[in-house]
């Protein structure tokens, strides 16, 4: 008899609209800071809220779930079902990871061990794609403890890049110093930073967002090349004329429909850190044997 599974994940994890509910997922929230006042993310506070908020210049930040709240929803998962797979953000970005393992402390010893978390090295629609290909291995029969292995792959593989409009969200996130801010958007400068070794990467650097965006997306179409069959996924933060263009672009450059291309938006604990304007794309291939630049 196959054993009943849960599947967790964090919800700086973002996905086009309805497709977490598909995927049967337990999202536990980030906690959301607006002016000292604590909110938990899509429970108490929405990504439209939160916006609202970053454009009001309040004073918005986001730390980590608690590990008592981790333990919680895993005991609830455990009576219902066999095991407990918890996929999250990247340890190298957030303290995620690091409060869901935490959680297991408080567990007796055999429900511990009936939970496996895994550090997908990865953030906002590169989480989402790899949080999916996750399900897709467990419904195929792939034993939660061989998880991480057959994930490795895709972890290695996958491709994601964004810009930004304004650079003081990176400066409050500690990206960028004060100077640089300044003299970038002085300057009109706008950073491409990509996804390498479960870090964020400033990887270029253009002036004016059109100009950032084209190079975003030939980026993209660099590694498509490579990839040849693979998932693209676009993210955006109050932006959807912008990110409608880019993805008519990309897709006339990869030869494909802009419907193929799914757009999600930019979850709050990372608009948070890029601010309204950000755009970002992500590709997961189908098959491995390709490595992206």
């Amino acid at each position: 008899m196959s054993k009943s599974l849960a599947v967790v994940c964090d919800s700086t994890a973002d996905f086009p609209p309805g497709m977490a509910e598909q995927l049967g997922l337990h999202i536990l929230p980030v906690h959301i800071v607006v002016d000292k006042k604590d909110h938990l993310h899509g429970q108490t506070i929405t990504n439209k809220e939160v916006m609202k908020n970053l454009k009001k210049k309040k004073q918005v930040y986001t730390t980590p779930f608690y590990p008592y709240e981790c333990t919680k929803l895993f005991d609830s998962l455990l009576q219902r079902h066999d095991e407990v797979v918890s996929l999250h953000l990247s340890k190298e970005i957030s303290g995620n990871y690091k409060s869901a393992c935490a959680a297991r402390k408080f567990m007796g010893q055999k429900d511990a061990q009936r939970v496996h978390i895994l550090d997908l090295g990865s953030v906002s629609i590169s989480l989402s794609l790899l949080v999916k290909k996750a399900v897709e291995l467990l419904n195929k029969g792939v034993p939660a403890e061989n998880l991480q292995k057959h994930l490795a792959p895709y972890q290695k593989n996958i491709f994601m890049a964004f810009t930004v409009e304004n650079l003081v969200w990176l400066k409050r996130g500690g990206r960028v110093n004060a100077f640089e801010a300044f003299v970038g958007n002085m300057l009109n400068i706008k950073p491409i930073i990509q996804l390498k070794e479960a870090r964020l990467e400033p990887v270029e650097r253009h002036r004016g967002k059109k100009t950032a965006v084209s190079h975003l997306v030939s980026l993209a179409q660099q590694n498509h090349e490579k990839f040849k069959n693979c998932e693209i996924w676009m993210a955006y933060a109050d932006n959807l004329e912008e990110i409608m263009i880019a993805r008519e672009e990309l897709a006339a450059a990869i030869g494909k429909p802009a419907e193929s291309i799914l757009l999600a938006e930019v979850g709050a604990t990372i608009s948070v850190h890029t601010g309204p304007g950000s755009l970002a794309m992500a590709m997961l291939p189908q098959k491995t044997a390709q490595k992206a630049a």
